[in-house]
């Protein structure tokens, strides 16, 4: 499926959304969604209420069911924006036509990319996973993102096919996504208490890294 940027606001007659047109009123939506974001991790989806992020804002309880039907659709507009982000960072990363780097060098960047960026959206993240299995929308949005961030991954890691040994190089690079995602997560799980991983940074990047490079099959160095 294809991924759908966010829109900011939802008009009062329309129903749908636009960019917000006044500075102020931009900057309010900021600190409405750092509020969220910010309580989301301290306390969960269901242990933050609309007044608790209006008190954190700043700003009128109005001011943010004028904008959000409520907290669903807040974390829903956060997880796109965070996906977008997450997705234009791996863009950046390195464009196939500079794809000269040995892959060995570039995976253990590309790991920690991937855990800096989900410590900065860790209470989106931790909202999602709490909420996912009960509302079916955020559910396929969440599969939405998944599906893009992985195809983002697929096509920085096919831009070095040429260091592969795999026999199949797209179906490789997009599993190597996924599992490079998927131990992101379980280490920096939001949920609470999940017992956090035993390595520290550093060896779990150079673990995780030997794993992709392994499947991938780069040769090992000499």
């Amino acid at each position: 499926m294809a991924y759908t940027a966010p829109m900011p606001r939802r008009g009062p007659k329309s129903g749908e959304f636009e960019e917000p047109k006044q500075e102020r009123t931009r900057q309010q939506l900021a600190r409405i969604l750092s509020a969220a974001d910010r309580l989301f991790a301290e306390r969960g989806y269901e242990g933050t209420k609309i007044a608790d992020i209006a008190a954190a804002a700043p700003c009128s309880i109005s001011a943010i069911y004028d904008r959000f039907t409520g907290k669903e659709e807040i974390l829903r507009h956060m997880h796109r924006g965070g996906a977008e982000e997450a997705i234009t960072i791996i863009g950046r990363m390195k464009p196939p036509e500079e794809a000269d780097a040995n892959l060995r060098d570039v995976v253990p960047v590309a790991v920690r990319v991937g855990l800096e960026l989900i410590r900065r959206f860790r209470g989106r993240r931790r909202a999602a996973a709490e909420r996912v299995h009960a509302d079916p929308e955020l559910a396929t949005l969440e599969f939405e993102i998944n599906e893009s961030l992985i195809g983002a991954g697929k096509r920085f890691l096919l831009a070095y096919r040429q260091q592969f040994e795999h026999p199949d190089p797209a179906l490789a690079s997009a599993q190597a996504m996924r599992l490079m995602m998927a131990m992101v997560e379980q280490r920096e799980s939001v949920l609470p208490g999940m017992q956090r991983a035993e390595l520290e940074d550093e060896p779990f990047i150079r673990e995780v890294s030997r794993m992709v490079l392994g499947y991938l099959g780069v040769p090992q160095t000499s």
